[in-house]
């Protein structure tokens, strides 16, 4: 019967490891060997880390738990895949996602730079193929995956919360519905309370934003200002900035044509 096994090696060529440094890496160890089985559907077992060696720290993950000859040697091929030197995210392959990709790069994350993992794939054969697993590899992992822009921007919105000790505060954008954690200078606190004096107060935020894969972690508050309420007037004043805008059809007339949307309803009631 094939396993499903790997060799871990850490610290090789040195003698021990900090009882930190090794909690660390079996927490991210244990993290991507669960995240493998749910991308390969092994959920009828578990791993268990055996045949430990000293010097260097050495030990082997082996999964014991249901499962076909089939799913076995496919996770053998997946686990080959994932710890190619020569992977990149966008070719996953054997059901792995990019979570368990990123998790595998994680193991290695808090090593030095000159450090790494040896890992170990067995195929079948007596003697493990030997991979190393990289600080470098690791951020190039990371990098592949985790896109991370920081730009200016701004939005409008609710804020819902006040979190004097930690300088930040929720703000609900109006359009979007995402709570977004804003951070303020501690000279902003008396204005940030003198805002939320105002029972419902629309803010409108503007800042340097951190995206994540599109989503926005965070801004840092460059300026921050209730909005000023709108009145049914002010449409008018929109559309007379460019008479042609709406055509030949009054704003009335143009209004009906818009899709059904709540927020205009005191301009066309």
């Amino acid at each position: 019967m094939s396993q499903l096994k790997l060799k871990i090696v850490l610290n090789k060529g040195r003698e021990g490891i900090q009882l930190g440094k090794l909690a660390k890496l079996a927490d991210e160890i244990q993290k991507f060997l669960e995240l493998f089985s749910n991308d390969l559907r092994l959920v009828e077992g578990e791993w268990i880390a055996d045949d430990f060696h000293n010097g260097s720290v050495a030990f082997a993950p082996t999964y014991i738990g249901k499962a076909d000859e089939s799913l076995i040697l496919t996770g053998q091929k997946a686990l080959d895949h994932i710890t190619n030197p020569k992977t990149v995210a966008d070719s996953l392959r054997f059901g792995l996602t990019q979570n368990t990709f990123l998790q595998y790069a994680k193991i290695a994350l808090p090593l030095t730079e000159d450090d790494f993992v040896t890992i170990g794939v067995y195929n079948g054969k007596p003697r493990p193929k030997i991979r190393r697993l990289s600080k470098q590899r690791a951020l190039e992992i990371e990098r592949q995956i985790v896109q991370t822009v920081r730009q200016y921007g701004g939005f409008q919105g609710k804020i819902t919360a006040l979190f004097k000790s930690s300088n930040l505060i929720w703000v609900v954008d109006s359009l979007t519905g995402q709570k977004i954690s804003c951070h303020f200078t501690p000279d902003r606190y008396g204005h940030i309370v003198q805002l939320l004096q105002a029972r419902d107060a629309i803010v409108n935020v503007e800042g340097w934003l951190k995206i994540i894969n599109g989503q926005v972690e965070y801004l840092d508050i460059q300026t921050i200002r209730e909005s000023p309420e709108l009145r049914p007037d002010d449409l008018d004043k929109f559309f007379g900035c460019d008479p042609s805008f709406t055509g030949n059809l009054s704003t009335e007339e143009y209004l009906d044509f818009l899709p059904e949307e709540p927020s205009l309803s005191p301009f066309i009631s």
